[in-house]
């Protein structure tokens, strides 16, 4: 035997189980408050799903609408309004089924910094359709007279031009009870009226000298042509005529719609035809046999208004205007060539 004593320690207390067996316990347990917070997890992806998701597809549907104006009318001109009627189409993919409603749309000339809206538009309540109507006719009352004399002289003065179409909207999806808001933003690009620099004259009936007492001493016929899809009610106007940079008088068209095409309009004219016969003999005017004259316009009137928006657009730059010689003279009555002295 050993004198050392063997000393055993004993503890009195809980024996640790495996992490796996706690976890197990723990889930029979609590099972019920697991499945509370998986479901609650899963409504809140579908939430965010359905309000963001959702939101995201209908606003990408609008990005991706073409919009095609077919054709707009200025109507009843007055001078701080007017009526527009536009017609037009929405075409989309088809894919989603939703109804837009009706908003206020901006219209602001692109491509020109700090340009403000020169007209605000009440669009009406369409659907996702593949296609869709989409006409408008509203009296507009001019706002911002400076913004829209802006838009009437890049019209008057440009061949093509881009107008921005914005507003904000709702988008309800099929199906679904809430709207969601979307932004609406176009660019249409459509042709100006190109100074209508595209006019002739023809039937021309001249009395030698300077008009008298009013009467005009020069009458004709005058085919101008609108590129645009515009028509638009002019009414009385009138324009200074400049051969050779020299005011040759006054030319007036009356009730002038101006619709798209060509428009065949007689006209008249208080001239001084002597500026044209000392202008034949002068080059190049006496060798070609032709000369170019400028009309700026100077008054627009619808009755015995003013119509200040459409007369700053017809007065911003020159309308041209070929005028043949011998068959003024001719219409003059007179046995003239252009000859140079």
């Amino acid at each position: 035997m050993s004198d050392k004593n063997e000393v055993t320690q004993t503890e009195n207390g809980p024996v640790r189980r495996g992490k796996r067996a706690a976890l197990k316990s723990h889930c029979k347990r609590f099972w019920w408050l697991h499945l509370i917070i998986f479901l609650c997890v899963t409504a809140g992806v579908i939430c965010i799903t359905i309000f963001i998701g959702v939101k995201n597809i209908a606003q990408a549907k609008i990005n991706d609408a073409d919009l095609t104006i077919e054709s707009v009318n200025i109507l009843n001109s007055e001078p701080n309004q007017f009526l527009m009627q536009i017609n037009s189409t929405i075409t989309t993919d088809g894919t989603v089924k939703a109804d837009i409603d009706p908003f206020v749309g901006n219209l602001t000339l692109a491509d020109v910094p700090d340009a403000k809206p020169f007209v605000q538009l009440n669009f009406p309540a369409t659907t996702a359709n593949k296609w869709q109507a989409v006409n408008i006719s509203q009296t507009v009352q001019i706002t911002d007279m400076d913004a829209f004399v802006q838009f009437n002289r890049a019209f008057f003065q440009n061949e093509t031009l881009r107008v921005i179409i914005h507003g904000k909207t709702k988008v309800q999806p099929a199906a679904l009870s809430k709207k969601y808001d979307v932004d609406f933003y176009k660019v249409a690009t459509f042709k100006g009226l190109n100074k209508l620099n595209v006019t002739t004259l023809t039937d021309m009936k001249v009395k030698v000298g300077t008009g008298e007492d009013g009467i005009p001493n020069f009458n004709a016929t005058a085919t101008i042509t609108n590129p645009s899809y515009y028509t638009i009610d002019i009414g009385n106007a009138t324009f200074n005529n400049y051969p050779n940079n020299q005011l040759l008088g006054n030319l007036t068209i009356n009730n002038l719609i101006l619709k798209p095409g060509q428009n065949v309009v007689p006209v008249s004219a208080l001239l001084d035809q002597t500026v044209i016969i000392t202008a034949a003999t002068k080059k190049p005017y006496c060798e070609t046999g032709k000369i170019t004259i400028d009309l700026l316009g100077t008054s627009v009137k619808q009755g015995n208004d003013q119509i200040p928006w459409l007369m700053q657009a017809l007065g911003s730059a020159n309308q041209t205007v070929e005028l043949d010689l011998a068959d003024t003279f001719k219409a003059a009555g007179l046995d003239l060539k252009p000859t140079c002295t």
